[in-house]
């Protein structure tokens, strides 16, 4: 039976205490691996169905790893930025590039083996082929090289690496400063409505070249202002309002419990 359909509950909570026993940030530690996002922030922000993104992280079976877990017997999934990236990278494989889910497990438990890390899409470098393969940086007297990750095949795919570059911008030593997850990333590589950096508000969603929150423009106008007045009142561009709001997902539910 899915991971889904055997889900303990979802029910509503306030803030504090969707927030209450969240990790804090040790001395020296890099905000991006900073464990703040709940799956239902982190489902909202990318634009992933929640249910979804708990299959992915939930304890039994999970296909990715979270940085941490909170609440009464550890029962909820934490994410930190780039787990949230990584989250995003498989979210573009299966809906922009049509990797089975099926595919894409069996090639992340390929990968950890073979880089010993719990985050290969992040800590490696991926190729895409016709299957993914990972390209092992040289270390010691290992020479540098490239594994297929399942049934290696010899027509080179540049489209899925040319979008994660596109979606997921990194600094000049490699690591990720942005992210642009966008609803219809899957047919248009150009829009960046919101965008999400580690140092820009902790990682929360953002009106792309601003420090507006995207929660902020979705709570306005669900209040009953209009596009238009906000985008007079913050200054930014009438349309893209309208995309960071069509961005975000009404139905998201607020907490979800996992199952271990």
């Amino acid at each position: 039976m899915s991971i889904v359909a055997t889900v303990a509950r979802i029910y509503e909570c306030d803030d504090e205490l969707m927030y209450k026993n969240k990790p804090a940030r040790k001395p020296g530690q890099a905000l991006d691996t900073v464990p703040l996002r709940t799956i239902p922030e982190a489902a909202q922000y990318l634009a992933i169905d929640a249910w979804t993104l708990l299959d992915w992280y939930s304890k039994r079976d999970a296909i990715l790893k979270p940085s941490g877990w909170y609440g009464e017997a550890q029962a909820f999934a934490l994410l930190s930025f780039r787990d949230i990236e990584e989250a995003y990278k498989v979210h573009l494989l299966r809906t922009k590039f049509h990797y089975s889910m099926q595919y894409i497990r069996k090639a992340l438990v390929h990968a950890r083996l073979e880089s010993k890390s719990d985050h290969p899409l992040i800590d490696e470098k991926m190729l895409a082929f016709d299957c993914l393969a990972l390209y092992m940086r040289g270390r010691g007297r290992r020479t540098s090289h490239v594994i297929a990750l399942g049934e290696q095949r010899p027509l080179y795919i540049p489209e899925v690496v040319d979008t994660w570059g596109k979606r997921i911008i990194a600094d000049s030593k490699g690591r990720t400063k942005q992210i642009f997850p966008w609803r219809f990333a899957a047919n248009d590589d150009v829009s960046r409505p919101v965008s999400l950096e580690p140092d820009v508000l902790s990682g929360t969603l953002v009106v792309t070249g601003t420090r507006i929150p995207v929660k902020v423009l979705q709570g306005r106008n669900q209040a009953g202002e209009s596009p238009e007045h906000l985008a007079k009142d913050y200054g930014v561009d009438l349309e893209i309002v309208k995309q960071a709001l069509a961005h975000f997902d009404q139905k998201t539910p607020r907490t979800v419990r996992s199952v271990s």
